[in-house]
Parts: C-alpha cells; structure tokens; sequence
C-alpha cells in the first residue's frame, strides 16, 4: 500500500520476478606510456596568448633538429628544463613497468624516483605533474587535448623529443 501511494497508482509487486540485472561495465583502464612529443596535437591556446602562441608550425620540427634547454620566464610551465624531466619520466615509467607498479600509484612513485635522484624541486614538481592520473597530458582521439596543452607546448618549444602521457584504454 506504501508502495502504490508513493506511486500514485496500482504497482504489480509480481513484476520482475526473475529478473537478471545487466552485468556492470568494467572500468575503463588508466596507462601511462611513452609517446613522441612531435606526435602531440597543435597545442590550441585558450589563454596567455603571449606565453604560448597559436600553434608552432614548421618550427616545431626545427626544434627536434635544435632543441633548446634554455628556460623562460612567462609562466611555471616554460621555467624549467623539460629535457631532464622527460628523461627522468622515462626511466621512471621503465622502473614502475618492471615492478608492477598501478597507475593511480605512479604519481607518489615518480616523487620518489625525483627526491633520489637528486632533482630539484621545478623537477619534482614537473615530473609529478606527468604521472598524475588527475593532470598528465592526457591526448584526445580528436586530435586535442583532455589535459596537458601548456606542457606540450613547452616541450616542443623546447624540442624534447619523447615524454610520458595518459590514456584512457576502455575495458574489453
């Protein structure tokens, strides 16, 4: 009775007899993997038009050829060496692979992997960033971004050559 007020009308309680719910859909999996920095979409810059300028263009093959470690001083992003950051990336990809490591656990890895190696803290930082399931450049199949833009353009501004990115891989 309960039921049929809270409804407003007669309910069959003999409906669903027998009913199998739909089994629930896998999570999809997190994997962070090792991706050609040249490989990245054109950064499409939302803001700070003077830090990071439409597109690259032809210079961003030039860059692969001369690549630069000088840092800039217009923002977080361009004031750090992202050569020495993406080695270290890596060779902390390489290390989390060989141990098992999971990708929500990769972040707290790779700080670690930072403070033994000596990094400072730009470094440690930048590399957390890389390894954030939250904040990794994170390409979209739409040949853009979820996540990442102003670290690409800062790594090919600078001509790094391979980083460390996040995909979304769907559950089979």
């Amino acid at each position: 009775m309960a039921l049929e007020a809270l409804v407003g009308m007669p309910v069959a309680t003999d409906r669903g007899d027998g009913y199998v719910p739909r089994p629930e859909e896998p999570e999809p999996e997190l994997v962070f993997a090792e991706f050609a920095v040249i490989s990245l979409a054109r950064p499409r810059p939302f803001r700070e038009p003077e830090c990071m300028p439409s597109g690259m263009g032809w210079r961003r093959w030039v860059r692969q050829a001369l690549p630069r470690r000088t840092a800039r001083t217009c923002c977080w992003y361009h004031g750090g060496d992202w050569h020495a950051v993406s080695a270290m990336a890596l060779d902390v990809l390489n290390r989390a692979w060989a141990q098992g490591i999971a990708a929500e656990d990769m972040e707290e890895f790779a700080v670690a992997h930072a403070a033994a190696a000596g990094a400072d803290r730009w470094q440690s930082e930048a590399l957390a960033t890389l390894f954030s399931v939250s904040d990794a450049i994170q390409p979209a199949s739409e040949s853009g971004y979820v996540n990442g833009q102003h670290r690409s353009q800062a790594m090919l501004e600078a001509g790094v050559r391979r980083t460390v990115v996040l995909w979304i891989v769907p559950a089979t």
